[in-house]
C-alpha cells in the first residue's frame, strides 16, 4: 500500500487473481516498511530480481525489499539503503540518518543493473544533482554501496559550460537515466579488471523557466567518469507542463541504439549510434558540420481522453524482433512504438533525415482517422522550409492524381471508394497546410485546387457513368466509347493486360490530365456522321449523353472552385461563379479553359442547338414521346452548356490578357470580339428552341444588353400573339413584362437604357421615348451622349425636361456640328433663337443680358447663312438652262470662274464650292470667303450685277467679322482679312495713265477701280452706321499691309486637304506676286490713298445727301440705301 507501507506478496499473478477480495487480505506474504515519515508515500517500484524489489519514496529515500530470510524461508523484509560510513557516535548516526545515509530528496531514478551471481544484482541510484551510487544488493545479505560518482563537472564540460572547480548543483538537473550495454569501451575496461556501467542521461537546464531544450548524455562509469557523447534536443514540438518536475521518462532497450524519451504527451526517438573515429568524421567534427544524431517525435492528442498513463521498454526477444517502447493511453489501450533495424548505409557518415513528404503523408493519411490518439498535425513536426513543404505537397498531390500513392489502394476497393479516398486526402492536405500557415506560392495553392477540382469532376463523371451502366445493362456506355476513341498519348498504359478495363484505368491513372476527355466527347460524336434517318433517335441519345458528360465535368469543376477556394488557401481571391475576376499574373493556364477545351465545348453547344432546331422544326405529331423527351432534354442542357461556355470564355480572355506575350494579348482581344457576337446568336438560337426564359436569364447574367433587348421584344411579341386566346392571362403577362422592363432600368442602369432606346429608335418608334416619363433621367442622358440623336435631344429638352436653355444649346450644336443642309441649318438656328427667347422670358433680371448676347450670336450665325443664300440667288438666273446638277456646276464654273482660269488649284477650289452652293450644302467661313473673293459676276445681266457685283469683298469681310464674334479670335481673322483685301486690290487693272502723279483725275474717271472703291465705301459706311458693330470692319492703311507672310500663309493652307496644299500654296504665292507688281508698276500705293480719300468723302457726302461723283459712280448702291433710310445691315440683310 503506497501510503501505509503495508506489503502483500504473491508468488504468481494467477494465485492473486483467483482469490476473492476478502480472502486476499489474509493470503500471501504480508509485511510492512518500518519507519515511514508522515505524508511519505511510495512513488516507484523497481524489479531487481533475484535480489528483490527496490522501492522509492516521495521523500527521496530508497528501500530494498526481500521475500526470503537468510534461511530461505518466505518472509517480507524492508531495509532502507544507508551509506554506512566510518563515522560513529550518536551525532554522526543522527547526521547519517537525516542526511546522506538514506534520505535523498533529489532522487532522479533508480535502475537495476547487471547480476554477477545468484541472488545478487547491482542497483544504480541517481540524483538530480549528478551523484550516482552503485549498490550491491542480495536477497539474503542485504545491500551495500560499492561506488559513488559525482558527474556534475563532467556534465558541465561536455555541454560546453564554464564552471569553477565546484559546479553549482542548480545549473543542471538530471531528469532520468537508463542503462546501456557497455560496448567496446567496457570490454577494454574488463580486460583491465575494472568494473564499468554505461549510462544514458536526460539533462535539463534548471534555470531556464521555459525548459524548451534537453540534453542527452552518454557516459561510462568506471574508475573515472568518461563522457562518450552529448547532444541537445529542442522541445518546441512539445508543450511541457508547469510542474516543478516535468514528466520526462527515458527508455532504452539493453542492446538498442535508440532512446525513447516520454515527455508529457510526446515520445521522442533519438539515435544513440556514434560516428566512430574515422578521418571523415574527424574532418566533419573539426569543421562543425558533423550531422546531429537522428531524432523524431510522436505527439499524442491533448486532453484527458488521451492522457499517457504509463510507459515502458521492451527488449528484443529474438531474431527478427526489434526493441520498442510501450505506452498506455487512456480510453485507447497500449501502443507499441517499435524501431526497425537500420539499413547499412553506403557512406560511413549517415545523414538520416525525416523529409517533409513523410511528415505530411503521416498527417494526411493517418492523422485524420477517427479515434486516432496520435496528433500528427502538431506544428513541431513541420519545421521545414516553405520550398520543401511546397515540393512535398505537389508531389503528394501528383501521386494522388496518378493513383501511385502507397496509402490508398487502387485495386482492392471500388472505384467510387477510391475517388472518395483520394479526394478526402487532398482536402486533408490543404487543411493541413492552412493549419500550419506556411507561406506558399499562389501557383502551389492553385495546383492543389485544380487537382481537387479534377477529382470532384471525375466523381461526378463516374456518377453519370454508373447511372448509364445501370440503365444500359450490357454493352459499352458512351463514356467507354469516348475513352476507347481517345489517342493513346492521353491514356496511361495499364500493367494488367489480362483483365483490362479502360474506363477504370482512366479514372484511376489519368486524373491529372482528365481535361482531355472534354474535347474527345465531341470528337466521339463526330465519328458518328453519315448515319441514316432511322438512327436519328440513337443520335439524339448520344448527344444527350455527350452533353451530360461535358456538363458533369465543367459544372462540377467551376462549382467546386467557387465553393472550396477558401479551403485551399485562396481566401483573398475574388472568385465569382468559379471564375477568377482578376489577378491572373504569374498563374499557368487554367485547365478548365484551355484552347482546345474551350473550342470543342463551343462546337458541342452549336451541335446541340442546331440539332434541336432541326428536330423542333418538324411537325410535333411526327415525333414520338421518347424523341420529344430527348429533344427537350437537349434544349435544357443547351442553356446550361451556354452558361458554362461563358464562364470558360471569361476565364480564358482574362488569362490571355494578363500575359506578357503580345500575341496572347491580341488573341484575347480577338476572342472577346468574336465570341461576344457568337454568344448573341447562340442566345437567339436558344430562344428559338423554346428556351426563351433561359435565354433571357443568361443574357441578364452576361449583361449583354443588346441581346437582352431583342429577347424582351421577342417575349413581348409572343405575349401580344397570345392576346387573341386568353385576354385576362395576357393582360397579367403584359403587366409582368412591364415590371420586368422597369426592373432592368433599376438593375442595369444606362447600359440597358442605351440598348433599349437604340432599339426603339431603329424600329421607328422614337415617340415612345417621350411617353416614358418615369425614366426621363435615362432618356435625357441617352440623347445627350449620342450626337446622332440630336434632333430628338432638343425635343426632349423642351417637352421632357422643360429646359429651353438646354434645348437652345442642343439645336445650336445640331446646326453647327451635325447639319449639312443649308435650309435645315437656318431652321435649326431659328428654333434655337426661339428657345433662347423662351428661356430669356423665364430668366431673372441678372441673366437677361447673357441671353441677349446669345440671341445676338445666333443672329450672326443666321446672317452667315443669309450671305450664302444671296450668292445662290445671284447664281440661279445663269443656270436656268441646265438639265441636272452636274450641268449646273459646269455652267457655274464657266460663267463665274473667269478670275481663276490661270490658277488651276484655285479653279478646283471654286468648282467644289460652287457645287456645294448649288446642292444647298453649308459652307465654312473660310470656304465662304474663298467663294466670295474668287467668284466672277461679269457674265450676268445688269440687274443682277448691280445687286451683287462690287459687294462680294465687303460681304467677305463682314462674314469674317460675324464669325469672329461667334467662334474664333483675332488670330483667325487677320490672315483671312488680308486675303480678302489682297484679292480685292488685284481684281482691277492698275495700268493707268503714264503720269501717276497727276492728281487732277477724279475717281469717277476710272471705272476699272469699281471693286476697291465700292469695298472701301461700304466698309467706311458700315463704320458710321447707326447700329455699328463695336468691332468695325478692317480697312488697311496701305496695300503693303495685306501682303501675306509665311505664318499667314500656313494658317490659310491649314484649312485645305493635305494633298492640295502644295498646289494651292503656289497659287497663293502667285497672288502675292501680282499684288507686289501692282504696287511697283501700277502705282497701287498712290491710287489706294486717292481712293481711300474719295471713299471717305463719298461717305460724308452721302450722310449730307450730297450728289457727287461717287454717287454717280455707285448709283445702284446709293439708291438702295436711300430706300432703306438706314445704312444698317446688321440684324437683317434686307438690302441684299
Amino acid at each position: 500500500m503506497p501510503y501505509t507501507g503495508r506489503i502483500i506478496y504473491w508468488e504468481t499473478i494467477s494465485h492473486a487473481g483467483s482469490l476473492g477480495l476478502p480472502r486476499q487480505k489474509q493470503s500471501g506474504l504480508q509485511g510492512h516498511v518500518p519507519g515511514l515519515l508522515p505524508s511519505e508515500y511510495v512513488t516507484d517500484v523497481i524489479n531487481c530480481e533475484p535480489s528483490g524489489v527496490i522501492v522509492t519514496f516521495s521523500s527521496g529515500r530508497v528501500a530494498h525489499i526481500t521475500f526470503r530470510d537468510s534461511q530461505g524461508r518466505p518472509t517480507v523484509m524492508a531495509n532502507f539503503l544507508r551509506n554506512s560510513s566510518s563515522s560513529s557516535g550518536l551525532l554522526n548516526g543522527i547526521k547519517s540518518v537525516f542526511s546522506g545515509g538514506c534520505w535523498r530528496k533529489d532522487v532522479a531514478a533508480v535502475k537495476a543493473a547487471r547480476s554477477h551471481q545468484r541472488g545478487q544484482r547491482d542497483i544504480i541510484v541517481g540524483t538530480t544533482t549528478g551523484v550516482f551510487e552503485i549498490w550491491d544488493t542480495h536477497w539474503s545479505n542485504g545491500s551495500i554501496m560499492k561506488k559513488q560518482f559525482d558527474i556534475r563537472q563532467d556534465l558541465c564540460r561536455s555541454l560546453g559550460r564554464k564552471h569553477t572547480e565546484v559546479a553549482s548543483d542548480t545549473d543542471l538537473k538530471i531528469l532520468d537515466f537508463a542503462l546501456l550495454s557497455c560496448g567496446d569501451n567496457a570490454q577494454d575496461l574488463q580486460h583491465s579488471g575494472a568494473e564499468s556501467w554505461r549510462l544514458c542521461l536526460v539533462v535539463a537546464p534548471s534555470r531556464e523557466t521555459g525548459r524548451r531544450c534537453i540534453s542527452v548524455v552518454q557516459l561510462l562509469l568506471s574508475e573515472e567518469v568518461h563522457v562518450l557523447a552529448a547532444s541537445s534536443i529542442d522541445l518546441s514540438f512539445s508543450t511541457l507542463s508547469n510542474a516543478p518536475q516535468p514528466n520526462i521518462k527515458l527508455h532504452v532497450a539493453t542492446v538498442s541504439q535508440t532512446a525513447f524519451i516520454v515527455i508529457d504527451q510526446s515520445v521522442l526517438l533519438l539515435s544513440l549510434g556514434s560516428y566512430g573515429d574515422s578521418p571523415t568524421s574527424q574532418l566533419l567534427l573539426d569543421s562543425g558540420r558533423l550531422p546531429s544524431p537522428f531524432n523524431d517525435h510522436i505527439t499524442f492528442r491533448s486532453g484527458a481522453d488521451y492522457k499517457l498513463l504509463g510507459s515502458g521498454c521492451e527488449d528484443e526477444t529474438g531474431e527478427g524482433s526489434s526493441s520498442a517502447c510501450l505506452v498506455m493511453v487512456r480510453n485507447f489501450g497500449v501502443i507499441r512504438i517499435a524501431v526497425r533495424p537500420r539499413q547499412s548505409a553506403g557512406n560511413e557518415i549517415e545523414d538520416a533525415q525525416i523529409t517533409a513528404k513523410t511528415k505530411i503523408e503521416q498527417a494526411v493519411f493517418y492523422g485524420a482517422r477517427p479515434g486516432n490518439p496520435l496528433d500528427l498535425t502538431d506544428k513541431g513536426g513541420f519545421d521545414f522550409s516553405p520550398q520543401e513543404i511546397e515540393e512535398a505537397a505537389l508531389e503528394i498531390c501528383g501521386e494522388l492524381l496518378r493513383s501511385t500513392s502507397h496509402y490508398i489502394p487502387a485495386t482492392s476497393v471500388t472505384l467510387e471508394q477510391n475517388l472518395k479516398l483520394r479526394a478526402k486526402a487532398l482536402d486533408d492536405l490543404a487543411s493541413l497546410l492552412l493549419q500550419h500557415k506556411k507561406p506558399l506560392h499562389r501557383q502551389t495553392w492553385y495546383e492543389l485546387l485544380w487537382g481537387a477540382e479534377k477529382l470532384a469532376a471525375q466523381r461526378a463523371l463516374w456518377k453519370s457513368e454508373d447511372k448509364a451502366r445501370r440503365a444500359m445493362g450490357q454493352g459499352n456506355t458512351f463514356l467507354a466509347h469516348v475513352i476507347g476513341s481517345m489517342n493513346e498519348k492521353f491514356k496511361t498504359k495499364s500493367e494488367d493486360y489480362e483483365d483490362k478495363d479502360n474506363v477504370r484505368d482512366w479514372f484511376l491513372f489519368d486524373t491529372f490530365r482528365m481535361e482531355h476527355i472534354i474535347p474527345w466527347i465531341f470528337k466521339a460524336l463526330k465519328l458518328q456522321k453519315g448515319i441514316s434517318t432511322k438512327q436519328g433517335r440513337r443520335v439524339l441519345e448520344e448527344i444527350v449523353q455527350a452533353s451530360e458528360l461535358s456538363l458533369a465535368v465543367l459544372e462540377t469543376a467551376f462549382r467546386f472552385r467557387d465553393e472550396h477556394a477558401r479551403q485551399y488557401g485562396l481566401e483573398d481571391e475574388h472568385i465569382e461563379d468559379g471564375v477568377l475576376s482578376s489577378g491572373y499574373d504569374g498563374l499557368s493556364e487554367f485547365w478548365t479553359s484551355r484552347d482546345i477545351v474551350f473550342l470543342e465545348t463551343g462546337h458541342l453547344l452549336d451541335l446541340e442547338l442546331d440539332t434541336c432546331r432541326a428536330w423542333t422544326q418538324q411537325a410535333t405529331t411526327s415525333l414520338d414521346l421518347r424523341e420529344q423527351k430527348l429533344v427537350r432534354q437537349i434544349a435544357e442542357n443547351s442553356a446550361r452548356q451556354l452558361r458554362v461556355l461563358s464562364l470558360m470564355h471569361y476565364e480564358r480572355v482574362r488569362w490571355l490578357s494578363s500575359q506578357d506575350n503580345p500575341k496572347s494579348v491580341d488573341e484575347g482581344i480577338e476572342l472577346e470580339q468574336t465570341y461576344t457576337k457568337q454568344r448573341r446568336w447562340q442566345l437567339f438560337k436558344l430562344a428559338g428552341i423554346g428556351q426563351l426564359e433561359d435565354a433571357i436569364s443568361l443574357a441578364e447574367k452576361f449583361r449583354d444588353m443588346s441581346a437582352l433587348v431583342e429577347l424582351i421584344i421577342e417575349l413581348q411579341d409572343q405575349t401580344l400573339a397570345d392576346s387573341e386566346h386568353a385576354e385576362n392571362v395576357t393582360n397579367y403577362e403584359s403587366e409582368q413584362l412591364g415590371r420586368r422592363i422597369s426592373t432592368y432600368f433599376e438593375k442595369f442602369g444606362e447600359p440597358w437604357a442605351d440598348a433599349f432606346f437604340t432599339r426603339q429608335i431603329s424600329m421607328g418608334q422614337s415617340e415612345i421615348l417621350f411617353t416614358m416619363r418615369r425614366f426621363q433621367p435615362f432618356i435625357n442622358r441617352f440623347l445627350h451622349k449620342n450626337p446622332t440623336y440630336a434632333r430628338l435631344c432638343w425635343i426632349n429638352d423642351a417637352i421632357g425636361e422643360d429646359n429651353y436653355e438646354a434645348a437652345a444649346r442642343s439645336l445650336e450644336t445640331l446646326a453647327l456640328e451635325r447639319e449639312s443642309d443649308l435650309w435645315c441649318h437656318r431652321v435649326e438656328l431659328s428654333l434655337s433663337k426661339l428657345a433662347t427667347l423662351a428661356a430669356w422670358e423665364e430668366s431673372s433680371a441678372a441673366a437677361k443680358p447673357i441671353f441677349g448676347n446669345e440671341i445676338k450670336r445666333l443672329e450672326d450665325l443666321a446672317e452667315l447663312d443669309a450671305v450664302q443664300e444671296v450668292v445662290y440667288a445671284y447664281m440661279m438666273p445663269a443656270l436656268q438652262g441646265a438639265i441636272d446638277q452636274k450641268a449646273e456646276t459646269e455652267l457655274a464654273i464657266d460663267q463665274f470662274g473667269r478670275f481663276v482660269n490661270d490658277t488651276p488649284s484655285l479653279h478646283e477650289v471654286l468648282s467644289a464650292l460652287l457645287t456645294k452652293v448649288i446642292s444647298r450644302q453649308i459652307l465654312r467661313v473660310d470656304q465662304l470667303v474663298d467663294l466670295l473673293t474668287l467668284i466672277d459676276g461679269g457674265q450676268v445681266s445688269e440687274e443682277t450685277q448691280n445687286e451683287f457685283i462690287g459687294k462680294e469683298f465687303y460681304l467677305a469681310l463682314r462674314v469674317i467679322r460675324l464669325n469672329s464674334s461667334t467662334q474664333e479670335g483675332p488670330l483667325y481673322c487677320i490672315p483671312l482679312q488680308k486675303l480678302v483685301w489682297r484679292r480685292c486690290m488685284i481684281r482691277d487693272d492698275w495700268q493707268l495713265e503714264k503720269n501717276a502723279d497727276n492728281t487732277d483725275h477724279e475717281p469717277g474717271d476710272h471705272m476699272h477701280c469699281v471693286s476697291l472703291l465700292r469695298t472701301l465705301t461700304l466698309c467706311l459706311r458700315d463704320k458710321h452706321c447707326a447700329d455699328a458693330d463695336p468691332c468695325p470692319l478692317y480697312v488697311p492703311s496701305s496695300p503693303l499691309d495685306v501682303v501675306l507672310n509665311e505664318s499667314d500663309l500656313d494658317f490659310i493652307l491649314s484649312s485645305y486637304p493635305q494633298e492640295q496644299r502644295n498646289r494651292i500654296c503656289r497659287d497663293l504665292s502667285k497672288e502675292n506676286d501680282i499684288l507686289l507688281q501692282r504696287i511697283e508698276e501700277g502705282k497701287l500705293e498712290f491710287w489706294y490713298r486717292k481712293l481711300l480719300i474719295s471713299a471717305e468723302e463719298a461717305v460724308s457726302s452721302s450722310a449730307s445727301h450730297s450728289t457727287g461723283a461717287l454717287v454717280q459712280f455707285s448709283d445702284g448702291l446709293q439708291a438702295h440705301h436711300s430706300e432703306t433710310g438706314s445704312p444698317s445691315t446688321r440684324a437683317q440683310l434686307s438690302w441684299l
